[in-house]
């Protein structure tokens, strides 16, 4: 009986000094992780905040460089069309001054148209010349891209002077607005012509009258 006794202490001993360890093994384990966890979950934070914060920094100043860049690039083009301008402006008023010095005020204009009309009828004919200029008329108004052929009813040349006159078509309808200063602009424009000084133009609706002269 006392050897039961004995061992039943004993054991009731062992089982209580197992339970404790256990015990205290279970509740050291379990406070120990969460702990690690949460300062590795510290650290990699405070290392991953100052790349997030540095980007939104790198784009401002990218953004920045490429305003600039286009305000700068919008510059040069508006000096670069300033300067076009000007250019034209002052070759505009060059052309308006040769103009202006070359103008015949209107009395001499109609006193030279009196001159002309006088060679006209005393001046001989130089009939090669004459004849080219003739056919070159002729030519003009056949080959001219005009909406309208005209008529020639006058074409006469002498050494230095022809008269041209032009009649609207029979039967034609109204000629177009501007017709006579369309074909006018044309016809100053083709190589045999360029070699008249001074020319004088009267037009009504239906007719036109040119007399030039190479003096």
């Amino acid at each position: 009986m006392e050897l039961s006794k004995l061992f039943f202490g004993l054991a009731v001993t062992a089982s209580f000094i197992c339970g404790a360890v256990a015990m205290s093994l279970f509740q050291s384990t379990p406070q120990q992780q969460p702990q690690t966890y949460q300062q590795e979950f510290v650290e990699l934070q405070t290392v991953e905040v100052p790349d997030q914060q540095a980007t939104p920094v790198i784009n401002k100043q990218v953004v920045e460089i490429n305003s600039d860049s286009s305000a700068a690039v919008s510059k040069s083009e508006l000096e670069q069309q300033v300067a076009e301008l000007k250019l034209q402006i002052e070759n505009q008023q060059a052309v308006i001054a040769s103009y202006r010095s070359s103008a015949i005020p209107p009395q001499q204009i109609d006193s030279h148209l009196d001159e002309l009309y006088t060679l006209l009828e005393e001046q001989s004919r130089d009939e090669a010349w004459a004849y080219q200029m003739e056919t070159a008329m002729s030519d003009f108004l056949i080959m001219a891209d005009l909406p309208v052929q005209p008529q020639l009813s006058v074409s006469s040349c002498k050494s230095s002077v022809c008269q041209f006159k032009l009649l609207q078509p029979e039967g034609s309808d109204d000629l177009p607005s501007h017709y006579w200063r369309n074909m006018t602009d044309k016809m100053m424009e083709q190589s045999w012509w360029k070699q008249f000084k001074f020319t004088s133009t009267t037009s009504s609706d239906d007719s036109l009258t040119i007399i030039a002269s190479t003096q």
